[in-house]
This record gives C-alpha cells, structure tokens and sequence, in this order.
C-alpha cells in the first residue's frame, strides 16, 4: 500500500508533539494520532514503524529542545547572572512550554531506548555539569553526578508542580524558584 499523499514523519511528528503537549505523553497513542490526522490507524505503518517508535522520537524531540533552550540561555547571559540560576529558568520555561516533550525525557532507560537517545541524554548531563563545575572546581565526577542529579530533581520537582497547579498561595512562586536554586547553589558550594 502506498503512503497517502501529504502524510510523512513530519507531519505525524507534529500531530504527536500537538497532542503530547495539550493532554500528556500517554495520550499519543495511533488512534488519536490518527484521529489528529483524519487517517486510519493502520495507515501511519505506512511512515512508522508503530508506537515505540513515535514515543522514541518524541523523547528526542524532547531531549534536543532540552538541550537547545539550555544552551541557549547559556549563550545568551542576562546581566549579573551565571550557568546555574541561567539553566534552571530555562529548564523550567521549556517544561512549562512543551510539557509533552518534557515528559518524554523523564524516563531515558538504556534497554528501552535506542543509542541516539542515549547519547542526547549524556550530551543533557555534561551541558548541566559543565555549568556546575565552577560551583565545585574540585569536586571529582561522582560528585558533579550527585550535584547533576540534585539539580535535576530540584527542577522535576517543581516543573512538575507547577505543571499540576501547585503552589496556589499568594506568594510569588517565581520568587520561591529562585529562593530554591541560591539554596541550592548555596548547598553545593558547602559540600566542595
């Protein structure tokens, strides 16, 4: 059977990160992605392989919009700022913008998912600790992974509430954001 004319990786890719991101990475599935694209399910095996490989490459989707916002910010400093207050708001404005592809980089598993996604996630984990280093110039590579993972669940941590519609009082949550990352820097700083 031959593709339908207009469809193609593209186009599907589109439609799953639409949906990802308006209803959550557990709603992509073929048949609303079908329904996304007035098509019948079996029809998008004509372009992919199935559901594993969409996820996949929403995970990478992901991961490189990750790293891009990431790098971006640190490209572009504001004024009397340095790497770790700088990724943190980027961390966090991609995960409010794009919860979808956020949510399909939470869980990168070796045996689940192909090398390319692999090493997005490594090239992710040195973008952070590169931005960490300064904070701990001595600090050999098993504690920049501990202050890479400290980092990261600090921003899962909040991202997620935020996106769950946490932290309703009527105190300034961006202000609770940066009181958590000079905590943290303040934190890491003490265990150089």
């Amino acid at each position: 059977m031959s593709p339908r004319v207009g469809l193609d990786d593209r186009t599907i890719m589109q439609a799953a990160t639409a949906i990802a991101n308006a209803t959550g990475l557990q709603s992509v599935t073929l048949a609303t992605l079908a329904k996304q694209l007035n098509v019948r399910p079996p029809s998008l095996y004509n372009h992919v392989d199935g559901l594993p490989e969409i996820r996949n490459k929403l995970t990478l989707l992901g991961l490189q919009g990750l790293q891009g916002a990431m790098q971006e910010a640190l490209a572009n400093p504001k004024p009397d700022s340095n790497a770790i207050p700088a990724l943190a708001l980027a961390y966090a404005k991609y995960a409010s913008e794009y919860p979808g592809l956020y949510e399909a980089t939470i869980n990168i598993n070796p045996n689940e998912h192909p090398e390319e996604i692999q090493q997005e996630a490594a090239k992710l984990v040195e973008l952070v600790s590169s931005g960490l280093r300064p904070y701990v110039p001595s600090a050999d590579e098993v504690v920049i992974i501990h202050a890479v993972r400290g980092f990261r669940s600090l921003l899962h941590g909040y991202t997620s509430l935020v996106l769950s519609g946490g932290f309703n009082m009527g105190i300034d949550r961006d202000e609770s954001f940066r009181y958590m990352i000079r905590a943290y820097m303040a934190g890491i700083k003490q265990q150089a």
